[in-house]
């Protein structure tokens, strides 16, 4: 009996060893036929490349043209505004004609690198030497209170200006021009001026008439240069006063934050004039007027407006504008104004030279001024106007 127990439990274990083989065996045939029928598919992919035929190697550079076509600069999507240093060196370039400004480079020379600390030494004391910074208009602060009255007329403005037959000429030259004149012919009486531009465009006005004889800088070399100040602090002045005119603001402050730009870059460039005169072997160098000018202008400016005792949010919004501050930190009003003016005359002169496309730059504009018809409107203002 015990014979016949010990039998049967080695045939049912080799039983279990036959039926575990049998499955082990199956299962391994099976991954062998999975293999080959995978095998033939990849091995396909190495063939291709391989064959000799001469169109298989041009699938690869045709690929891109498959490709969705990029959308061209004008028309992409402009999220935030960009950094003025670069746009600012475009400007000058082109207005200049003097490619190598874009590149914001200094020229090596070491004549050339003691002329320009000698010039930021001279302006950052500025404040201490009275003789630099230009005076300030007399009519300045009674046409500043008149303007600033919303009961006061034109004519009463236009009756302030007539005090000063230079600055009235001064303002019938600049409504005359194609920035502010409107449809008709010239512009000969200040009270024809009032008539045709009305209150708030006299208003409008007014600022750029009075500051514009302490913008000029007699003679110098590149006489080009100061002109393009004045072209673009004009441009500026009036784009910021087109802001805050949409925000129901003053826009006389629109107009001075602009102007008082120009005139800080003016007061450099004197500065940097004296500077060479006084060093007569050195060449003028442009790169070095571009830099001095883009490091300095709104510290400058600033001090003018202190000096000038003008009121304090002009200080703040002009201290916005310094090329080290981080431009989302624009807290004022008018820091914001000054912004959008200084984008849209850079813009603007820039397309006036054929070097800025309309829809790029109104989409530019779009991210400081989501109003595309007050964009458009201005737009065409900024780059049809001759100032001369």
């Amino acid at each position: 009996m015990m014979l016949v127990t010990v039998l049967l439990l080695a045939a049912g274990l080799l039983g279990a060893v036959v039926l575990v083989g049998g499955l082990w065996w199956w299962l391994a045939r099976r991954r062998d036929a999975n293999a080959d029928d995978i095998a033939p598919s990849a091995g396909n992919v190495p063939t291709t490349p391989a064959s000799p035929s001469p169109i298989a190697p041009e699938p690869s550079p045709a690929a891109p043209m498959q490709q969705p076509v990029p959308p061209p600069v004008a028309q992409m999507l402009q999220i935030e505004p960009p950094p003025m240093r670069p746009l600012l060196r475009r400007m000058y370039a082109a207005v200049m004609a003097t490619p190598s400004l874009a590149e914001g480079t200094l020229p090596a020379d070491p004549a050339q690198a003691e002329v320009l600390a000698a010039v930021a030494a001279a302006l950052e004391h500025v404040d201490l030497r009275p003789q630099l910074l230009p005076r300030r208009p007399h009519l300045l602060p009674q046409l500043m209170r008149a303007v600033n009255d919303p009961d006061a007329s034109g004519r009463g403005i236009a009756a302030i200006i007539a005090q000063d037959p230079a600055l009235a000429a001064n303002l019938l030259r600049i409504a005359n021009s194609a920035l502010y004149r409107p449809q008709g012919g010239p512009l000969e009486s200040l009270e024809r001026a009032v008539v045709h531009i009305g209150t708030e465009g006299v208003r409008q006005i007014v600022a750029a008439a009075v500051m514009q004889p302490v913008l000029s800088l007699d003679g110098g070399l590149y006489s080009r240069l100061p002109a393009a100040v004045w072209d673009y602090a004009l441009r500026t002045a009036a784009a910021a006063a087109a802001y805050l005119r949409e925000r129901g603001g003053g826009t006389l402050s629109g107009q001075l934050a602009g102007l008082l730009q120009g005139l800080g870059a003016v007061v450099i460039l004197r500065v940097l004039r004296d500077t060479y005169a006084e060093r007569p072997a050195v060449p003028y160098s442009l790169e070095v007027a571009a830099a001095l000018v883009e490091r300095h202008t709104a510290a400058v400016a600033k001090t003018i407006a202190t000096a000038w005792e003008l009121p304090p949010q002009l200080g703040t919004a002009l201290d916005e504008q310094r090329p080290e501050h981080d431009t989302s930190l624009l807290a004022t009003p008018l820091g914001l104004a000054l912004r959008y003016g200084r984008l849209a005359a850079a813009l603007a002169m820039l397309a006036r030279h054929g070097a800025e496309h309309e829809d790029r730059a109104l989409g530019i504009l779009s991210t400081l001024e989501p109003d595309s018809q007050a964009n458009a409107a201005l737009w065409q203002r900024l780059v049809a106007a001759s100032v001369e």
